[in-house]
C-alpha cells in the first residue's frame, strides 16, 4: 500500500519533510528541512509550498490577474510598484524560477486595467447629461441654444487633484493656431503639478508598466519625460507655421482657425458649455456602455462636425489611453475590447517633428 508521503513525491515531486501538507503553523521541527509557520518568513526556512498551503499569499493560478482585494496579495505586473506582489510572483510568473512567464498584456488587457482602475471617474449620481436629438456631420440648419450637460457636483469632482490641476492648465492656451504659443516658469510648475498627480494614480501606474514591458520606457524618469514630449512640449501645427500647439492643447482644451479641431474631452465641454460658449447641436453617435459621445455643436461660433470624447472619465484616464495607442499605434487605428465592448482609438504623429507628439487622439466611434 503507497504510503501518504509516497503519493506527495509522486504528485509533486517533494518529500514529507519539503512541505507544508498538515503542518501549517507547526511549532519548529529541526528533523524537517523546512518549516511551516510565521517565523519562516523571518528565518528564510519556510517550505516551497508554505505560501500556498498556509497563507493563500500565491500566485498559482493567478498570474497577470486583475487586482484582487480579497487576496493578501497580487500577481500582475502592477504589484511591483505597490509592492504587494505574492512572494513566489517572480518564480510562477514572470519565468525566473522555471514557472510559465504571464501572458503579455496586449492593448486589451491595459485598457481594461485602466477602465476598472479609473477610480476618478465620475460617479452615474454626480452627473446627468441629455444627449438631445440625433443630428448628421452634413447638417446645415441653425439650431437654438441647447445643453448636452443638465447637472454636474462639481464640488465633488473638482475638487479631485488630478481634476483641479487639470482645471489650473485650461487658462495657459490661445485656441487660435494663427496665435504663437509660450509656457513660463509658472506654467511649467502647474504642468508638472499636474503629472504629479495622474503619475500617483492606478491607472497611470498601469500605463508605465504596460509601456515598460513593451520597450517604450525603461524608468519612472523616462516614463515622465515621454508624457511631457507627448502632451506638452510645443510645436507648430504645419511645417512653415509658428510654434503654436501642444498634444494637450489641442485634444483636450481645443484649437481654432476657421473652424474647431481637437476638443476630445468632456471637462472642458462641460467648462465651456456652462459659460455659453458652446451651443450643444445633437449627437452625431454614440457608445454604451463606456459613454462615449460623438457631438455636432459650435465652439465661440465655430463649427465642429463631429468631436467625440469619453463622458465622466478622470484626467488620467484620457491621458492614459491616448498616450498607449499613440505610442503603439502611431498614425494609425488602434482597435481593443474595453469592458466588453469593441472600441477604436485614432491617433496621429506630427509628421514634420521627429520623434512622436500627439498631433490628435480620439474615439473613433
Amino acid at each position: 500500500m503507497w504510503t501518504t508521503a509516497f503519493l506527495l513525491y509522486l504528485v509533486t515531486g517533494t518529500t514529507w519533510a519539503d512541505s507544508c501538507a498538515g503542518r501549517c503553523g507547526a511549532g519548529l521541527d529541526s528533523s524537517m528541512t523546512c518549516q511551516c509557520n510565521t517565523n519562516c518568513a523571518t528565518y528564510g526556512d519556510c517550505c516551497s509550498d508554505y505560501y500556498a498551503l498556509c497563507t493563500q499569499q500565491t500566485c498559482s493560478g493567478r498570474c497577470n490577474a486583475a487586482l484582487d482585494n480579497t487576496k493578501p496579495c497580487q500577481c500582475n505586473s502592477a504589484c511591483v510598484n505597490f509592492g504587494d506582489c505574492c512572494p513566489d510572483y517572480q518564480s510562477l510568473c514572470v519565468g525566473g524560477g522555471g514557472g510559465t512567464p504571464d501572458v503579455t498584456c496586449d492593448i486589451s488587457c491595459l485598457a481594461n486595467q485602466l477602465w476598472d482602475n479609473d477610480i476618478n471617474r465620475v460617479q452615474v449620481w454626480e452627473y446627468e447629461i441629455n444627449h438631445q436629438g440625433q443630428t448628421t456631420t452634413s447638417s446645415t440648419s441653425d439650431q437654438a441654444a441647447q445643453s448636452l450637460f443638465t447637472y454636474l457636483q462639481e464640488e465633488n469632482v473638482f475638487l479631485k487633484p488630478t481634476y483641479s490641476t487639470f482645471l489650473a492648465l485650461l487658462d495657459n492656451y490661445t485656441p487660435s493656431t494663427s496665435v504663437a504659443e509660450s509656457q513660463d516658469a509658472a506654467e511649467w510648475i502647474e504642468i508638472d503639478a499636474f503629472l504629479d498627480a495622474i503619475l500617483a494614480t492606478d491607472v497611470m501606474n498601469h500605463l508605465y508598466n504596460f509601456l515598460v514591458e513593451h520597450g517604450h520606457v525603461t524608468d519612472a524618469t523616462s516614463y515622465r519625460e515621454v508624457i511631457k514630449e507627448l502632451w506638452f512640449n510645443l510645436y507648430a501645427r504645419s511645417s512653415s507655421g509658428p510654434i503654436n500647439s501642444s498634444g494637450f492643447e489641442h485634444v483636450l482644451v481645443g484649437e481654432t482657425s476657421s473652424k474647431v479641431s481637437g476638443f476630445h474631452n468632456w471637462i472642458q465641454f462641460y467648462l465651456e458649455e456652462k459659460k455659453g460658449a458652446i451651443n450643444y447641436q445633437g449627437w452625431v453617435s454614440r457608445s454604451q456602455p463606456l459613454n462615449i459621445v460623438a457631438a455636432r455643436f459650435t465652439w465661440n461660433g465655430l463649427s465642429k462636425a463631429k468631436g467625440s470624447f469619453f463622458v465622466g472619465v478622470s484626467p488620467e484616464f484620457d491621458i492614459a489611453i491616448y498616450t498607449a495607442c499613440a505610442l503603439t499605434k502611431p498614425n494609425s487605428s488602434c482597435s481593443f475590447t474595453m469592458a466588453g465592448t469593441s472600441l477604436t482609438i485614432q491617433t496621429y504623429d506630427v509628421a514634420h517633428k521627429s520623434g512622436l507628439q500627439v498631433a490628435t487622439a480620439y474615439p473613433n466611434i
